[in-house]
């Protein structure tokens, strides 16, 4: 790992063994959440060890905020309906956000702490969907793990960290503040604890860009924007007959909500109802009382008595413009058919992948995926049939992606899927997905079913010397489509060599009464 002021931090604190760390469980599930072929009943068994991290998860998969709506017995249960990759993610947070031991540092408020912490997970699971289009769990347990520098520096550096507190209770900036007596902020020292821990990058990649998220590798996603909103918002909720000290942080609040989650103000009553119902059953599950009950924080009422008639005018033409923008943005760089990004992003997000290869960002990889036979489709079935087939197609390629991942329409019938931190392995398994959910899908159209298939090619930058151009990628990726193509359909090729194609029907395209 590269030193940074964040790394030789940790370093020394570690020497000196100041520093909370994983124990128990918490190692066991930070290594599963590692590997990507960890399987049900191994993360089930691990949890099961632990009898108090079985009640807490037993305790969620139930509450309504999952709303799963039926019974969830056992954690195999949870596993099962939760998912892997959710289980794995709650669990994680759930092992190494444990309220027990207190830092000694005088001015840290450890309950308020963990009020604050669950309060940001509440909020990122709610808008994870609906606004930035990430995992709720993912959004959850980033959020949760976000405040996690503040708690290590209070533990390594409690008489420097209770300065820290002292000047921003008399109102000078937390970040500002640590930078100018620690060296770092805590997002960054938290970051540099969780990847020493080795959790996820995207994890981390939120964590440390919390505060910034402008400044995040694009591969990371929405999900540090998602923690960044999430934290922000936290000041809003607050116990009965404590008021808020701080105009700043309300108008930022209120910032956020109108322009970036686009809410008004009874849409974003009934958003913080949520919240806070989902904030309760989490902290009951870990106990945590925040002493009375919360509320929600008015935003809007002292704004519009202020506010003159003119000004309620421009601030709502600010808002429509905004909105006119995003909406061409969006316009520019989706394919108007299929919903999903077009070449031009692509191409975009292909040179910023090359750029950041060259900055030792990691290797990646691009699939082609061309529809087999897509003429004789549109001769058959006609051009809405074809249509039909491209949007089907293009949904079953992005339901297979991770969520960091990006399928665009390459033109045609043909799509294009950037990977990164992937290798040629990685690139293989994802090849496979995309075929056998391509060959899955019975599309029906005038009363008659058509099946479809694809050819893929893979290309990798793990396999050249020095970084390669765009162009020289993509063409190495056609050229195995062509491989794929020449061996039989239905397959993926990488280096000229494809695997063996899953079973096909007999007839690939037939009505439903099965006739040729």
């Amino acid at each position: 790992m590269t030193s940074t002021p964040a790394t030789s931090l940790l370093s020394r604190l570690k020497a000196s063994r100041r520093l909370p760390s994983p124990a128990g469980v918490a190692i066991r599930v930070l290594e599963l959440c590692r590997s990507e072929d960890s399987e049900s009943q191994e993360i089930a068994e691990v949890i099961m060890s632990d009898p108090a991290l079985s009640g807490r998860l037993l305790k969620y998969a139930n509450s309504a905020a999952v709303g799963i709506g039926r019974d969830v017995n056992s954690v195999r249960d949870a596993v099962l309906i939760m998912g892997l990759r959710a289980v794995k993610l709650t669990a994680l947070g759930f092992s190494l956000s444990v309220p027990e031991n207190k830092p000694d540092c005088p001015g840290f408020d450890f309950k308020r702490f963990w009020i604050e912490s669950f309060l940001a997970a509440a909020i990122a699971r709610r808008l994870a969907a609906d606004h930035f289009i990430v995992d709720r769990e993912e959004a959850f347990t980033a959020a949760l793990l976000a405040g996690m520098g503040r708690l290590a520096l209070a533990y390594g550096l409690p008489e420097k960290y209770n300065q820290v507190l002292r000047a921003t209770a008399r109102g000078e900036s937390l970040v500002e503040t640590e930078h100018k007596l620690l060296g770092v902020d805590h997002a960054q020292f938290g970051a540099a604890m969780l990847a020493d821990w080795q959790l996820p990058r995207l994890l981390v990649q939120a964590v440390e860009h919390q505060h910034q998220p402008q400044d995040a590798p694009w591969e990371s996603g929405p999900l540090p924007r998602a923690v960044h909103v999430a934290v922000r918002l936290v000041p809003l909720f607050v116990p009965a007959g404590q008021l808020a000290t701080d105009a700043n942080q309300i108008a930022t609040a209120r910032d956020l909500v109108e322009n970036t989650l686009k809410l008004d103000e009874e849409q974003w009553k009934h958003v913080a109802d949520d919240i806070l119902a989902s904030f309760h059953e989490v902290a009951d599950i870990f106990e945590i009382s925040s002493g009375s009950e919360l509320f929600v924080l008015g935003l809007y009422e002292k704004a519009q008595e202020e506010a003159t008639s003119v000004g309620m005018v421009a601030h709502l033409e600010q808002i429509r413009t905004l909105a006119a923008n995003e909406e061409l943005l969006q316009r520019a760089t989706t394919d108007a058919l299929t919903g999903i990004a077009n070449r031009a992003k692509f191409d975009e997000k292909l040179d910023e992948a090359i750029k950041g290869l060259r900055r030792g960002h990691g290797d990646f990889v691009v699939l082609l995926i061309d529809i087999d036979e897509f003429k004789q489709i549109n001769d058959t079935y006609g051009h809405h049939a074809g249509d039909l087939v491209l949007k089907r197609v293009a949904a079953a390629i992005e339901n297979v992606l991770r969520e960091v991942d990006l399928a665009a329409r390459h033109g045609g019938d043909e799509f294009a899927v950037l990977a990164v931190r992937t290798g040629p392995k990685g690139a293989g398994r994802i090849a496979a997905r995309v075929c056998k959910a391509t060959e899955d899908l019975v599309i029906e159209t005038s009363g008659r079913a058509a099946r479809v298939t694809v050819s893929v090619g893979v290309a990798a930058t793990a396999d050249y010397e020095v970084p390669p151009t765009a162009t020289e990628l993509m063409a190495a990726a056609d050229k195995q489509v062509y491989v794929a193509k020449k061996a039989g359909r239905n397959r993926w090729a990488y280096q000229g060599q494809t695997p063996p194609p899953p079973p096909l029907p007999t007839l690939t395209y037939r009505d439903q009464a099965g006739a040729a």
